[in-house]
């Protein structure tokens, strides 16, 4: 059956006494994006191949799409493309080997975007302990499930959820979920819902709400709407309600720019920081991830008490 695809149950595979670590690999440029499980008991590796069919979407239930004037069932592992809307142009991917109901299984449904191909790839990751990513040279990420799509575009999703074979009837259940995703970078934790990577544009983003956590002499706990990180320019930024919490001093802007190498962030958009001798207001300010000193760059305002 070509929709079956290639399954590799990992439970306790080992060579030379090392677990084996199956991995997908993504490049971009000179870059690579890694995503691997662990090899061991309970992880799962499974690529399953289907079809591409564009066309209006027509119809979206709950358990049925229809594109064009094709049919298609739907399961809680249909991925789709937030904010669709019937009478757009859409791209179906889809296993024609599994059906309900006669109709083929969708496993995502998104806007069109490029010029396809005739055949899509999915490789599901599924590990209890987490499967690891590896975005360039310095952004680390892990949840639960991830999900690597080839054909049309290449892409990366990692979010909760689990993913399970059922061999009696010979499939895939993949349930994904909201939250349980960590991204790192240096000394710096960010948690969030579901982690997004498009190849095409070497950009990923992280959904909030965000926690952020950084160890060290004085701890940072901060929060931000999402995270973006261009993959190019080595460029990770934090956009919408960014908050740090440091030494007893609040920081607030409208998006973070983080240089954890350098040992800063430039914050950007109505920044404020406030302490119990007072606050300073600016739209660029230098802030030290190590201490929390804030520094205001343009548009310096304050005041001070002794």
């Amino acid at each position: 059956m070509r929709g079956a695809g290639l399954l590799l149950l990992l439970a306790f595979l080992a060579l030379a006494q090392e677990v084996f670590r199956p991995e997908v690999e993504l490049l971009r440029k000179e870059k690579r994006v890694v995503a691997s499980v662990s090899g061991e008991e309970e992880s799962l590796f499974y690529a399953e191949y289907g079809d591409l069919h564009r066309g209006p979407l027509v119809l979206l239930e709950e358990g049925r799409v229809q594109v064009g004037e094709r049919a298609f069932f739907r399961d809680a592992g249909s991925l789709l493309e937030e904010g669709l809307r019937v009478g757009e142009e859409v791209e179906a991917a889809y296993n024609p080997d599994l059906e309900r109901e006669g109709l083929p299984y969708l496993m995502r449904l998104r806007r069109v975007l490029g010029e396809g191909e005739g055949r899509y790839l999915r490789l599901v990751l599924f590990d209890p302990k987490g499967v690891e990513v590896r975005i360039g040279e310095d952004l680390r990420a892990e949840g639960p499930v991830g999900v690597v799509e080839r054909g049309g575009v290449e892409e990366l999703y990692l979010t909760g959820g689990e993913a399970r074979y059922l061999e009696a009837e010979g499939r895939l259940d993949l349930r994904p979920g909201p939250g349980q995703v960590l991204v790192r970078q240096g000394a710096v934790q960010v948690e969030g819902k579901a982690l997004r990577y498009r190849n095409d544009t070497g950009e990923a983003l992280l959904e909030g709400p965000l926690a952020l956590s950084r160890e060290g002499e004085k701890p940072l706990k901060g929060q931000a709407g999402s995270l973006l990180y261009l993959l190019d320019e080595d460029r990770l930024w934090l956009l919408g309600g960014v908050e740090f919490r440091q030494g007893g001093r609040t920081t607030k802007a409208e998006r973070a720019l983080l240089r954890e190498k350098e040992g800063y962030a430039y914050l950007y958009g109505g920044v404020e920081s406030r302490d119990e001798k007072g606050f300073l207001k600016g739209e660029r300010v230098l802030y030290t991830l190590r201490t929390g000193e804030a520094i205001v760059l343009g548009g310096v305002a304050g005041e001070f008490r002794e």
